[in-house]
Order: C-alpha cells, then structure tokens, then sequence
C-alpha cells in the first residue's frame, strides 16, 4: 500500500502543477489507471484498502510517516539535480543563513511555511550596508496562489518589514533598505515563505537559500 501511495501522490502533483495538461478527466483517469497497473491491482482493490486503513489508523499513520521521508529524500535528490544545473541565486559575500538551504512547501497545515529569526547581537551593519534574503523557487504555476515572502528587521523598540510575492520560477530576492536608512543598531532579522492554502494538494521547492550582508 504505501508504494502505492507513494505514486498516487506523486501523480496528485502532477496533475496540480499541470493542470491545463490534464482539465480533461480521461487524461487524469489514465494516469491514475497507469499507476493501478504498475502495482497490479484495481481502482476497487485501492478503494477497498483505503477502508480497511481508515479502521486501522496506526498502520496508516506509520505509512504516512515513511512517505514523509521519501517525500524528503526525492526532494532532495531533485534539489541536488537542480543545484547542478542553476546559477545559485546567491551573492559572493558571507551567507548568514544556517542549517537546511532547500525545503518543499505543500498547501496543507503545517507544510506551508518556512520561517527564521537570527540573533544580530555579533553581526553589525556598517553605514551603507543591508541584509537581502535570495532563494531559487520552482513549481509557481498558475494553479497555486501566489506564494509570499516577509523580510524584517528588529530594533530595541521597533521593526522594519518588507513583503514580497513569488511570481517567477527561477531567483528571487528580497532586500532590506542600508541601515542608515532606518536604525544602524539592529537586533534581529526574520522573515517567512509561506504557501497559502490552496484547492488540492500543491507544491513549491524553495532552495539555495542565502541571507547576506551586503554594500
């Protein structure tokens, strides 16, 4: 059952992402026909086990969970592709960002948003300077809503916010404005990438991210 699921889901974001590709149901009923066949068994066998699972909610839940990680490593494995083939959206001074640089963000709570908060107690701005968040994204297509990004700034008694909408596959990049501009004693940066909800099941990858100090 769970590879099953596996390509079930993944035809699932097939049709999401080409959805102009498959407005003709007996194309979408093909595909999931084709995934049927690969597994050897019927839309009815399929049918039939997602009811026995809907009674035995632990066995499914444990599914589940090893699709998470399969979702992870295929991402992943796609990202490291992607990374070999793209110019990194990033700049040639110090990158601040730490941890994970790629993520997949699905339409559904609690997979729709990335977010950060860095501490800048060691990390001062010079006058003319300012911090700039850059990522790639892929999989903006018009079947989603427009994702969207906030970039902030925090000082002892105030904050600075910029928003931005991902329109674009490809580079994108969000920038503060130079810290004589606003407070040259900053605090702290935050900021998010979310996915609003959406009809369905969709997907972004957000990769190479970086978040530099820059003249």
């Amino acid at each position: 059952m769970e590879d099953v699921l596996f390509d079930i889901h993944i035809a699932d974001a097939l049709i999401s992402d080409n959805y102009r590709d498959f407005s003709n149901e007996e194309r979408t009923r093909k595909l999931y026909a084709s995934v049927f066949e690969k597994h050897g068994i019927t839309q009815e066998q399929f049918d039939s086990s997602l009811v026995w699972y809907g009674r035995n909610l632990d066995k499914y839940l444990t599914i589940y969970d090893n699709l998470d990680k399969r979702y992870i490593a295929l991402t992943d494995s796609i990202t490291a592709k992607i990374e070999r083939l793209d110019k990194p959206a990033i700049f040639s001074d110090t990158n601040l960002w730490e941890g994970v640089k790629s993520f997949m963000l699905a339409s559904l709570p609690g997979k729709n948003l990335i977010d950060f908060d860095l501490n800048l107690d060691t990390i001062r701005l010079s006058p003319k300077e300012y911090y700039a968040l850059a990522f790639n994204v892929l999989g903006i297509s018009d079947s989603i809503s427009v994702p969207f990004v906030t970039f902030g700034i925090g000082f002892a008694d105030s904050v600075f916010v910029e928003r931005k909408t991902i329109l674009d596959n490809g580079s994108f990049t969000i920038s503060l404005p130079p810290a004589d501009s606003i407070n040259n004693n900053p605090t702290h940066l935050f900021g998010s990438v979310s996915l609003p909800a959406w009809k369905g099941d969709a997907k972004i990858v957000i990769y190479n991210i970086g978040l530099h100090k820059r003249k």
